[in-house]
């Protein structure tokens, strides 16, 4: 028996190059705090197939969850629910807080539109999350534009740089983990609590040093 096979998809340092519509499953969802006081989801993703089968986009979709005036409360919930809808959760099903949200989203595909998009922070373009859409009928559709400059058409992911390599992020297509939830049962299966109630962790937030934008 051999040892492996050689695989072009699982290798080191591959990126998406083109902005488009791509099927992906959530490989990540961060919940933490910003500077003013607001909940934030950071979103991960890897391409489910096509030529950028295995790639990874992340760093480049984060949902921020404001309840404060009415109206910040209303484009809140139609944002978190777009995102759910789009994952193929069943209409009913009740969002009893954030952390459930986030722990449940690990393992769900669907679509997203990504665009090219200049960061304040470094001047450099980078992937970002436009909407979120249920799963191609045919599959991921890049189109055709890559990284705007050419001086910045080198080998960098949504890090901004190969830290991708380091970190090691194996570009393997991912196994479906769930395939949706059809009720507040469900839902709470996918926790690692069994929808039972447990003390909150104080939330991370991320590196600001990582973060392109």
């Amino acid at each position: 028996m051999s040892l492996f096979t050689v695989d072009s998809n699982n290798v080191f340092g591959k990126y998406v190059e083109e902005a488009g519509t791509y099927d992906v499953i959530i490989t990540n969802a961060r919940l933490y705090t910003s500077n003013n006081g607001n909940k934030v989801i950071s979103i991960d993703y890897q391409v489910l197939d096509g030529k950028y089968t295995g790639c990874p986009i992340i760093y480049a979709d984060s949902l921020t969850w404001v309840d404060y005036p009415e109206e910040n409360l209303t484009m809140s919930i139609k944002r978190f629910n777009s995102l759910l809808v789009a994952c193929g959760v069943k209409d009913g099903v009740a969002i009893d807080s954030l952390e459930q949200f986030a722990s449940a989203l690990k393992g769900q595909k669907l679509a997203i539109e990504v665009e090219w998009k200049e960061s304040s922070k470094d001047g450099k373009y980078y992937l970002r999350v436009l909407n979120h859409q249920k799963l191609l009928q045919d599959g991921s559709r890049p189109n055709g534009k890559t990284r705007p400059g050419s001086s910045q058409n080198e080998r960098q992911s949504n890090f901004g740089n190969n830290r991708n390599q380091s970190a090691g992020y194996r570009q393997q297509a991912p196994q479906a983990q769930n395939s949706g939830f059809n009720s507040q049962a469900s839902f709470n299966a996918a926790m690692p609590t069994d929808g039972q109630p447990q003390r909150p962790q104080q939330p991370q937030q991320p590196n600001a040093d990582d973060l392109p934008f």
